[in-house]
């Protein structure tokens, strides 16, 4: 692997032992320092100009990229509200207590990398995160094919049983906000079923009771005339079998004072019982999942 590859696939941010097993000799390097081609985070460390932040932040401090910092350059759903530089370090650093460290449920590991795998990150992240960010992750993970529920119930064996229990709530959500909606209007104690496949409708993100459809868009959503055609073609042939389709923004889900007026919307519609009305138009018959009060 030569070096610029090297550098790539590690986020910017490369061990002296690493590049030189991709070829690079102390006068390459002195040259690259040089030239601020590569900058010293510390001893044995080194980032290129185009290094992640928080790759290097990390390393520069002593730790790894870990938490929920290494999960999201993995690809992982994270909500809001968790800064960008979540590290971890090996015992000796953890002994010194550096300031900032994130920790998992059990010793220190030893480091690997600049960056941890998911299973690393993911077992530090539990501890940072709060319940529902919990089952956001573990949706997210499971949904990407990074971690299969049993291994993901592996990596939670070590931590308390409430957040063992959280794996029970989670069911493969396609986006955080998504898994999102559908934890807090069970607090409710509503019917909610999810990614249901409706016929000339298509797959709905979730189907609360009989009829209300809601559909979440995700952080990286985006518009395109052809979408925005699309999604209203998808509401026009569920208003046409007797569904009540409800479309949400990702703000109106992320952002709390948001999403105090969506819930509010849709509680409206439960409290009115349209949720349960028997559909007009839909065979019923032909679909099981949609006869569930």
């Amino acid at each position: 692997m030569d070096p610029n590859t090297l550098l790539t696939r590690n986020h910017g941010v490369a061990s002296w032992a690493a590049l030189q097993k991709a070829g690079v000799s102390r006068t390459d390097l002195r040259q690259a320092l040089h030239t601020g081609a590569l900058t010293k985070l510390r001893r044995g460390w080194y980032a290129s100009d185009r290094a992640h932040p928080a790759v290097a932040a990390s390393v520069r401090a002593g730790g790894v990229c870990s938490c929920v910092s290494a999960l999201r350059l993995h690809g992982v759903w994270i909500p809001e509200g968790y800064g960008m530089a979540h590290m971890r370090a090996r015992s000796a650093a953890h002994n010194q207590r550096l300031p900032g460290l994130c920790h998992r449920h059990g010793r220190p590991l030893r480091e690997d990398g600049a960056v941890d795998d998911v299973p690393t990150a993911f077992a530090h992240a539990v501890r940072c995160l709060d319940a529902e960010g919990i089952v956001v992750v573990c949706d997210s993970l499971m949904n990407l094919g990074l971690m299969s529920r049993d291994e993901i119930e592996v990596a939670l064996r070590s931590s308390p049983r409430k957040t063992q229990a959280l794996l029970d709530k989670c069911a493969r959500s396609e986006a955080g906000t998504e898994t999102m909606a559908r934890l807090r209007l069970r607090r409710h104690h509503l019917s909610i079923q999810t990614q249901v496949q409706i016929p000339d409708v298509g797959r709905v993100d979730l189907l609360v009771g009989r009829r209300l459809i809601i559909e979440i868009d995700g952080q990286e959503y985006h518009h395109t005339p052809e979408q925005f055609y699309t999604d209203r073609a998808r509401d026009l042939a569920a208003f046409r079998l007797g569904y009540l389709p409800v479309r949400l923004g990702y703000r109106q889900v992320a952002v709390p004072e948001e999403w105090t007026i969506s819930e509010e919307a849709i509680l409206a519609i439960v409290r009115r019982g349209e949720h349960l009305a028997a559909l007009p138009n839909a065979d019923l018959r032909s679909n099981p999942a949609l006869s569930l009060p």
